[in-house]
């Protein structure tokens, strides 16, 4: 259960949780098989993937190998949207995505995901809302625009 820091120089569980990410996406070694192996307007990009479901790992898998203009599309979407992420220098940002929140750290061509877990993802969520680093890609029937709701181009990118 996520709990408030009695004292305020301890790390909250977010700062915890976005240190262990850090850490592990940087000691990543040569050995490390990446998720996603795939070239992008001129760049080589490669993506790890963490505690993701099944379905989300065949999903980008089979896009991968049935359809790489889909995958690129679906990349450059993702980037245009996520501009926290994607900017210069390393990124981090939050997307909900299949049901569950997604933490994406990024530095160069080498793009880390790992699944929020369940009892921090509020948390992270209103942080990530905060500095203008959260992507909202569940489908909505509210016909509400928001202002972090899924652009329409990746929105089509995703469903192919």
């Amino acid at each position: 259960m996520f709990r408030q820091n009695k004292d305020a120089n301890e790390p909250s569980e977010i700062d915890k949780f976005l240190a262990e990410c850090t850490s592990q996406f940087l000691n990543l070694s040569e050995d490390s098989p990446p998720t996603l192996n795939f070239s992008n307007n001129g760049r080589h990009i490669t993506v790890y993937m963490f505690d993701q479901n099944l379905a989300i790992l065949r999903f980008f898998s089979d896009m991968l190998e049935t359809n790489i203009a889909r995958l690129r599309g679906v990349a450059g979407a993702y980037a245009r949207a996520q501009p926290g992420l994607t900017g210069a220098g390393p990124g981090w940002a939050v997307t909900r995505f299949a049901g569950a929140e997604h933490l994406s750290l990024q530095l160069g061509d080498e793009v880390y995901f790992r699944k929020v877990p369940k009892e921090i993802s509020k948390f992270m969520v209103c942080r990530a809302k905060a500095e203008k680093r959260f992507l909202n890609c569940s489908i909505e029937m509210t016909g509400k625009n928001h202002p972090e709701s899924m652009p329409l181009t990746l929105a089509h990118a995703l469903a192919g």
